[in-house]
């Protein structure tokens, strides 16, 4: 049981890394000024995504499945932190459909707009961490 839950750590450590990298990689298409430097950074910003995250991403959501089957895991803070992975995976999702809008030079917005972009995984994974580690009471919605 604890090598799936190191296994799932350190997949969920690499996707993670992954949501905060690709913002910063948008960023720097904005200064790319020649066809060489936008085709290496294509190549850098299609591998963060393909290679390294995108994979990292769905074996951290696997381990983490078998980790829930193994444990019945159970609480009120559990369905919020599928939530909470539920929006890391549509950042994702997101960020996908900004490597493909990029590579084809659509939607070139400034830098500072990539760059808050970071406020996004900067929000939801502290989030997922103190649900996952704090295991809060949190209340029932009323029926």
């Amino acid at each position: 049981m604890a090598w799936i839950k190191a296994l799932h750590v350190t997949f969920l450590l690499i996707w993670c890394a992954g949501l905060f990298y690709m913002p910063g990689l948008f960023s720097a298409y904005s200064k790319a000024r020649t066809i060489r430097e936008r085709h290496q950074l294509r190549i850098v910003t299609r591998f963060s995504f393909i290679a390294v995250a995108s994979p990292a991403a769905v074996l951290a959501i696997i381990t983490g499945s078998v980790l829930v089957y193994a444990t019945s895991i159970q609480g009120v803070w559990f369905p919020a932190k599928l939530l909470v992975v539920s929006l890391m995976v549509f950042f994702h999702l997101y960020c996908g459909r900004r490597v493909v809008q990029l590579e084809n030079g659509q939607h070139m917005h400034k830098r500072y707009f990539h760059l808050m972009l970071v406020c996004v995984p900067g929000i939801l994974v502290p989030t997922v961490l103190w649900l996952v580690l704090a295991k809060p009471t949190l209340p029932l919605p009323l029926s």
